[in-house]
């Protein structure tokens, strides 16, 4: 009797197109659809849908909004250019334009925050039109897998 259990044809895509999109520097299709955009009073946070994985690469920044009103990083000393996030797949726009994760954490503009994910240099070529309220062709930004706040 053999050892083996069956796999589910999801499970196979899912993994193929998680392995295909690691370290290809390309544009992978599915992804674009993997990012929700989430809107609340004026402020605009892009979410995946669903974690697919990522780059291993760590950031730490201000929870800063953009000239387009979506939710980045800027530099730690708060000067520079705020750079768009796609969030983590558990985190959510309150109403008052806070971000909040899965374990209850409340990230506010002005916090310290630290994540790990990729530093995409064409965000909108990588992920698509669902990021084209946020970001114009060419822009660089981040999709992290994991943040949290830094308390000091």
């Amino acid at each position: 009797m053999s050892s083996r259990r069956p796999v589910s044809a999801a499970a196979v895509l899912l993994v193929g197109a998680v392995l295909s999109g690691c370290g290809s520097g390309e544009s992978v299709s599915g992804y674009a659809s993997n990012v929700k955009v989430e809107t609340q009073g004026g402020t605009t946070a892009l979410v995946q849908v669903a974690d697919l994985g990522g780059g291993d690469a760590a950031f730490e920044g201000v929870l800063a909004t953009s000239p387009a009103g979506c939710l980045g990083l800027a530099p730690p000393d708060g000067s520079g250019t705020v750079r768009v996030v796609v969030w983590p797949a558990d985190v959510s726009l309150s109403g008052e334009g806070e971000l909040t994760t899965s374990s209850g954490e409340k990230l506010a503009v002005g916090d310290t925050v630290f994540g790990g994910g990729e530093d995409l240099e064409d965000l909108h070529e990588h992920r698509g039109d669902a990021v084209t309220a946020c970001v114009e062709e060419g822009e660089r930004g981040f999709v992290l897998g994991e943040v949290e706040k830094i308390t000091e």
